[in-house]
């Protein structure tokens, strides 16, 4: 064993170098997964403002369409309730409510 003493000192330094790559291999793979994960938040985060965003959009469309069907609703029991008065009253005919130009509305 004439070398033995150099072999022991270079297969401790090629252990240290191991170590020290591997500490710096599990570091960036540390810093990449902790950069990882905030991106995914950032994302969920945007997601969730979106979908929030469109829950009131929705919201308020389903306001604007009960709103409408509430004034169809009170039109068809108005005029069911008119036309039965009229059947009942007299014999003439009467021009319909529907077909009568919409004054608010201004023309192009």
């Amino acid at each position: 064993m004439k070398h033995g003493l150099i072999e022991v000192f270079a297969y401790q330094e090629t252990l240290l170098i191991m170590a020290v790559f591997g500490i710096a291999i599990l570091a960036m793979v540390w810093v990449g997964f902790r950069r990882w994960l905030q991106s995914k938040e950032r994302t969920n985060r945007q997601l969730s403002e979106e979908v929030a965003e469109q829950a009131s959009q929705f919201g308020a469309l389903m306001e604007r369409v009960e709103a409408r069907l509430n004034a169809i609703e009170q039109i068809v029991t108005d005029d069911g309730a008119r036309a039965v008065a009229q059947i009942e009253g007299s014999d003439s005919p009467q021009a319909d409510p529907i077909s009568k130009p919409d004054t608010r509305r201004a023309d192009p």
